[in-house]
């Protein structure tokens, strides 16, 4: 960050500042640095700003979003530093400058003995969790009216590896079209060090039989009764399925399963990882996703990778 002249006392309004708050968006977005009209006072925040032009306040990003509507979204996500290689951050969806090549953090975590091949890493899928809400001094810059962009966490699950259709244009799968890669690659950041409580978090991985697949589909399915399917085995808490590895998560870093040494244990159409929470209350910064798929291609250096980083595997 270049703070050399750049600093600045931030005045706000003394009632409540005006802004339109629409559903949240996925676009690319701009920061606003016109935050206040100099008339009003309320409190005084140290605001800097960073060497891309973007505006930290009481150490967060405040991020205007363009969306859909061409409306404005106001973010405040918290402004870390030092981030760690190969983990993806919240602001990264949201700041076009700060946007890291995601190639770059996927072949960043690749495990030494494997290979990455960008066609079939995408096909290595995990749960998407974001929690992210509007700190308490930030308050004062929305109107009464407005929507607070307070988004909670939640559980969430996801198959882990994905199919292609078995004749192009039929909409249909089978278990031999499934995209299958050696590893896996979750990137987690908590923000540990922007709250107290640390929400208890829990990555687990269920093995999906083929027996149980092949008798609810038959030879083929398609996607929308494949993705209710989750859902179903969701509400029956996986009772069908093999428990196959479970890993508390503390702090924020790349953690990864190892499907090759999972695919020993059954035979399994597919995989779905599951992600829960507990004591973690409502104001808390996560960001969980997939960040990367590989193919082990030297079995010697790779054991030794996952012996060397024993701490980062959820089945270990």
């Amino acid at each position: 960050m270049n703070s050399s002249g750049r600093k600045a006392k931030l005045i706000v309004l003394a009632g409540m500042m005006v802004f339109s708050l629409p559903a949240c968006g996925k676009k690319d977005n701009t920061v606003d640095e016109t935050l206040i009209d100099p008339d009003y006072i309320v409190q005084e925040y140290e605001t800097t700003t960073t060497d891309e032009g973007y505006t930290i306040i009481n150490g967060f990003y405040r991020i205007k979003s363009k969306v859909v509507d061409a409306k404005d979204l106001i973010l405040y996500i918290p402004y870390v530093e030092d981030k760690q290689a190969g983990v993806s951050y919240l602001e990264e969806r949201y700041l076009e400058s700060t946007t890291r090549n995601w190639r770059e953090i996927e072949i960043r975590n690749t495990p030494d003995g494997a290979t990455f091949d960008k066609q079939t890493s995408s096909k290595c899928e995990a749960a998407y969790e974001q929690a992210c809400i509007v700190p308490d001094f930030a308050l004062a810059y929305y109107n009464p009216n407005d929507t607070i962009p307070n988004w909670y966490l939640s559980d969430q699950s996801e198959y882990v590896f994905i199919y292609s259709e078995e004749k192009a244009g039929d909409g249909k799968s089978t278990s031999d079209t499934m995209v299958c890669l050696d590893v896996g690659a979750i990137s987690v950041a908590m923000y540990e060090d922007f709250y107290d409580d640390i929400p208890k978090m829990n990555i687990s991985v269920y093995g999906v039989p083929k027996t149980l697949f092949k008798k609810k589909f038959g030879k083929t399915f398609g996607p929308k009764e494949f993705l209710k399917y989750k859902d179903t085995l969701k509400k029956n808490d996986y009772k069908d399925c093999d428990l196959l590895c479970s890993k508390d998560i503390t702090a924020t870093g790349v953690y990864y399963v190892d499907y090759a040494e999972l695919n020993k244990k059954g035979n399994y159409i597919n995989y779905i990882m599951e992600y829960k929470f507990s004591d973690a209350g409502e104001k808390v910064y996560l960001k969980a996703c997939a960040a990367g798929g590989y193919k082990i291609n030297n079995e010697k250096v790779y054991s030794e990778w996952k012996k060397a980083h024993a701490e980062q595997m959820i089945n270990n």
